[in-house]
């Protein structure tokens, strides 16, 4: 019987706040099948204790979700662990790496399948091929093992109707995935769409979602926001969408009612070029607190090779309009080191990054460093630039945005210590913030470093930053989870 069969479903974290939300609906759609789900969400020094945990319920199979990154490296060695516990317990890793990197991911000895692409019915289908004991040949969207060989399965359609599917929170304690604000709002992520129509050569979405926008139903959406508001108390969301916006009267159509609903909208993604006065003042009059724009590069050959459909007299003529919504703050994104791309070039995304900082004080300014995440267009651009992917699994570890010890062996100038300057180029981006505090001694701070920080990025002059140490030093005692 379905009943008695468990499922051990397990995410690796590295955050105090647990963000499970895909294991959440494979969750939901094993349990609605008839199976009894455990869910797992493990930090590195909790991988032992889980693994003993995990082989000792016996489960049917354990699903690992995973990132490409260092959620890699940690899966595996959870997965290692597993295995070394009991070799029969089959390992299937799911999520956005498995689903680029299949075969890759098939190589090694403990990995039984892979699922590629999205799994709510994936893996209700494996799981009953599992309980029959059947062939696995017909079970579409995966990759497995079979007489020695490794068969990668026909794709699988995209699910037709979203709205089957819902994060389970009772899989989990849900007051470990909820944030307290300052002013008291318990706030909770969440997500009302998948993928994205446009076409950045950096992002995964063009060969995982076949850059298709599919969404959850209004009605969909207002049901389970009112369920997370009066079973938990959440009162603030951050939107994980792609692309929030792809169909704009939906969009407002949610957050009228959530405003309605007393649950204000703290974060949510935008195209640049969407944004237009009115729906600024739209989005102010709904209290949205935060927008995230990604403007990528102040060059404009890089824009074009990126595929941003974006120049940089556009990004420039957005932010003098976000210039009138003080009250509206914003992350604006920008990304150094793509293939191709010069010191020179670099530079000229550095001091874009300044004036944006300078047009509308509230910015939140990022320079992260690229990275080839297999399945974008860039991918294939980085190999034929010098790039070597990882001989194994464990090399994904250094696979890191913000991390210092990755080669970035796609750029021909580039030496030992280029990460590290970038990792210090993106610390002194996020300094630019100067808006006013509600205190004044915290306005003078924030005014102090912004200045220290834009001499540092014109100046180009990034050896011994006292700065980054004295606010990680700071922030680490008053906040263990600052990124300084």
């Amino acid at each position: 019987m379905k009943g008695k069969a468990v499922i051990a479903l397990v995410i690796m974290e590295s955050d105090r706040v647990l963000h499970p939300l895909g294991v959440l609906y494979l969750g939901d759609a094993l349990k609605k099948a008839g199976y009894d789900v455990r869910l797992f969400n493990v930090f590195p020094e909790g991988i032992p204790s889980a693994a003993r945990e995990i082989a000792a319920i016996k489960p049917l199979f354990v699903g690992i979700s995973t990132l490409t990154g260092l959620q890699t490296e940690k899966s595996y060695e959870i997965t290692k662990a597993i295995k070394a516990i009991d070799k029969s317990i089959k390992i299937v890793w799911g999520g956005v790496h498995p689903s680029m990197l299949p075969e890759d991911c098939l190589k090694d000895e403990d990995i039984d399948i892979v699922s590629i692409g999205e799994g709510e019915e994936l893996i209700v289908d494996l799981a009953d091929s599992f309980l029959r004991g059947s062939a696995l040949n017909g079970v579409k969207g995966i990759g497995h093992k079979s007489a020695g060989s490794n068969i990668i399965n026909p794709a699988r359609d995209f699910i037709s109707n979203l709205d089957l599917y819902e994060p389970d929170w009772t899989l989990i304690d849900a007051e470990k995935c909820i944030s307290v604000l300052p002013d008291g709002r318990r706030q909770i992520d969440f997500i009302t769409s998948r993928g994205c129509p446009h076409r950045c050569a950096f992002c995964y979405n063009q060969k995982f979602n076949k850059r298709r926008w599919r969404k959850h139903s209004y009605e969909y959406v207002i049901e389970k926001l009112g369920y997370l508001n009066k079973k938990h108390g959440v009162r603030a969301i951050q939107l994980h969408d792609d692309n929030f916006f792809v169909d704009m009267p939906r969009a407002f159509r949610i957050l009228e009612k959530m405003q309605e609903m007393d649950i204000a909208n703290t974060n949510c993604m935008i195209r640049l070029e969407a944004l237009n006065t009115d729906i600024l003042k739209k989005l102010r009059a709904l209290g949205t607190r935060r927008i995230f724009v990604g403007w990528e590069s102040g060059n404009d050959r890089v824009l074009k090779f990126i595929n941003k459909d974006l120049t940089k007299d556009t990004i420039l003529k957005q932010f003098e309009l976000l210039a009138d919504f003080p009250d509206i703050a914003v992350t604006a994104a920008g990304i150094i080191g793509f293939p191709t791309e010069t010191w020179e070039e670099i530079c000229e995304t550095i001091d874009l990054g300044i004036k944006l900082a300078e047009m509308v004080p509230s910015t939140v300014v990022e320079y992260q460093t690229f990275l080839p995440y297999p399945g974008s267009h860039l991918y294939d651009i980085a190999i034929k630039s010098g790039y070597k992917a990882p001989e194994n699994i464990t090399g994904y570890g250094k696979f890191n945005v913000y991390g210092t010890d990755m080669d970035l062996t796609w750029l021909p100038w580039a030496n030992k210590n280029t990460k590290e300057i970038f990792n210090r180029i993106d610390k002194y981006g996020k300094l630019l913030t100067h808006s006013k505090s509600s205190s004044p001694v915290r306005s003078c701070a924030k005014e102090l470093f912004y200045r220290l920080s834009k001499a540092r990025l014109r100046s180009r002059h990034f050896a011994f930053p006292w700065e980054i140490w004295v606010l990680y030093n700071f922030n680490r005692y008053y906040n263990p989870k600052s990124p300084f």
